[in-house]
């Protein structure tokens, strides 16, 4: 072997090689497509070196040109893959058309009289495009380098642009393009290096700034504090936070699945599912079955082949894995990632992020997910914490705005009817009801469906919730799965969704008052509940119960007083 094909063809080919490599590896560990587009551009260039050892077959030169050509349009395609995703333009098939049009010129070139003549210098040649492509491409990463302050993009367009330098030297038919052209030949990997190391510093760059800027982003939901929301006000902010972690990884569809107890404050969101994916996921239950897998899995769970999974762990009653798996295969989804949204304390929910293939994260991924997933649930068990906090407060204000309130009115269907009013402020009282017992009948001096208040109206004793929170005297919440909780407690259900309190007086021989909101959304929990954790029943509740028991007594002694 002469030393013009080791310098011309066995070390290039070898840089090529090692490079393709580079980048396969660099891809693998993050996923990004720009780094699959330049492992397509090296495939092609050492595919045409290894065709280049044939420099007496023109089909084998012609082939050799059409891959240097499918590797100038995959560094070409990654200049957009690097802003954003890769749409088919015109212009790429203008490219790829004036290349292969340059090719077969070079390739005519070559022939005289009909014989192919390696030696021969065609007047067009294809390295010329070439430069200019790759000059093109040079400018594009270097007007983005300014534009992200990018060391490691300066040091890519450096290199191409050096490249195609060399490149466009070696073409030129002169003494000084022959001097040159052997030069280029002999330094033409050094750029190629430089390219290597500069997607190396890429990838560092990207991984640290998803870090850094997705950390800061995900530190806060955005919302104003001094407002008391409710779990819809939250859903652009979640979107916004799912958006962020979606972008990190990257993937195109992902969800945030709350668990049951937290539905009351932070919303279920999901980006390229089908609007009830979400509500099939929490009625089956399912939801809250991921969340628990990767909660056991030290905070990340993989499904790797849906349709060959067996039941990892029993964590949930029998037929909910049966309901996952349905769900998820109805969804198109085959393999999936779940990273559980927790804290020290609470476990909010779980993260999911189905992917086509079985592997679909590189090495660094989990990491970069679990990381991200701790801030946010930071994030979130923040905002529980301050929303809890100014909900309390919100409700003793307004537990003194009631006394106030029902202090200055001697009218019993005033007082009652300003309780309801003033409940609206902290939570849906659109269907809402106060029922007195007396003897062996329940009495409904307020009732509300719809925000139309109905008629008054009486029923005999019978064995229903009602009955349930009087006879106990403690609050009942029934979140979800009403008919099931009415079977274990034997009564029957009034309302899809239930809050009872019982009023408490001093004096035992007075009527005993019930008070109930009910909210048919989300079985237990309507659109402005404001619950605290798990749904608990506020003070509020229980506050507001004991005004009727004292206030109305207090208003039938004044109106007797008058009378006399």
């Amino acid at each position: 072997m002469n030393s013009i094909v080791i310098t011309t063809v066995l070390i290039p080919g070898f840089v090529s090689v090692l490079l393709f490599l580079v980048f396969t590896y660099l891809h693998e560990q993050s996923r990004q497509p720009y780094f699959r587009a330049w492992q397509w551009a090296w495939a092609f260039y050492s595919l045409h070196y290894v065709l280049d050892t044939f420099p007496r077959s023109p089909i084998a030169f012609f082939v050799s040109e059409l891959f240097l050509v499918a590797m100038a349009l995959c560094i070409f395609a990654s200049t957009r893959l690097m802003r954003g995703s890769y749409r088919f333009r015109w212009y790429d098939a203008a490219v790829g058309a004036v290349g292969v049009a340059l090719a077969l010129l070079t390739l005519r070139g070559h022939l005289v009289n009909g014989v192919f003549r390696p030696d021969v210098q065609p007047a067009i040649r294809l390295g010329l495009g070439l430069a200019a492509i790759l000059l093109y491409c040079s400018a594009v990463f270097y007007v983005n380098s300014h534009r992200r302050g990018s060391l490691a993009f300066q040091v890519l367009a450096i290199s191409l642009a050096l490249w195609a330098a060399l490149m466009a030297v070696g073409q030129l038919q002169s003494p000084l393009g022959e001097m040159f052209g052997n030069a280029s030949r002999l330094f033409g990997p050094v750029p190629q290096m430089l390219l290597g190391i500069a997607m190396v510093m890429v990838l560092f760059e990207n991984q640290r700034n998803a870090v850094q800027e997705n950390t800061l982003a995900l530190s806060t939901l955005g919302v104003d504090p001094r407002r008391l929301l409710f779990a819809d006000d939250l859903v652009p902010s979640m979107q916004a936070a799912l958006e962020r972690l979606r972008s990190a990884l990257p993937m195109h569809r992902a969800a945030i699945v709350i668990t049951e107890r937290w539905r009351g404050l932070l919303p279920s969101v999901q980006q390229g599912f089908s609007a009830v994916f979400l509500e099939a996921l929490e009625k089956s239950g399912a939801g809250d079955y991921i969340c628990e897998l990767a909660y056991r899995r030290s905070g990340i769970f993989t499904v790797q082949g849906l349709a060959e999974m067996t039941e990892p762990l029993p964590v949930a009653p029998f037929g909910t894995f049966a309901e996952f798996k349905r769900i998820l295969t109805e969804a198109d989804v085959r393999n999936l990632t779940a990273v559980n949204l927790q804290t020290r304390e609470h476990n909010f929910g779980v993260i999911l992020f189905p992917h086509a293939e079985r592997r679909g994260f590189g090495s660094s991924g989990p990491r970069l997910m679990v990381g991200l997933a701790l801030q946010l649930g930071l994030t979130l068990e923040n905002y529980v914490v301050s929303h809890d906090a100014h909900r309390r407060t919100k409700e003793y204000e307004l537990l003194t705005e009631i006394g106030k309130a029902i202090s200055s009115r001697l009218d019993q269907d005033e007082i009652l009817r300003t309780i309801q009013i003033e409940l609206g402020q902290i939570f849906d009282t659109s269907h809402f009801y106060i029922s007195f017992q007396e003897g062996d009948q329940i009495r409904f001096e307020l009732e509300v469906r719809d925000n139309r208040v109905l008629p008054k109206r009486t029923r005999e004793l019978r064995n229903a919730f009602t009955e349930y929170v009087i006879r106990n005297g403690e609050p009942l919440l029934i979140r979800s799965d009403l008919e099931t909780t009415r079977k274990n407690l034997g009564r029957r259900a009034d309302f899809p969704g239930q809050q009872g309190v019982r009023n408490y007086g001093r004096d035992a021989s007075r009527p005993r008052i019930r008070l109930r909101t009910t909210r048919p959304r989300r079985a237990g929990y309507g659109r402005r509940t404001g619950f605290g954790r798990g749904g608990e029943c506020p003070p509020v509740c229980r506050g507001a119960a004991a005004f009727p028991a004292t206030g109305i007594p207090q208003q039938r002694f004044a109106h007797r007083h008058l009378e006399r």
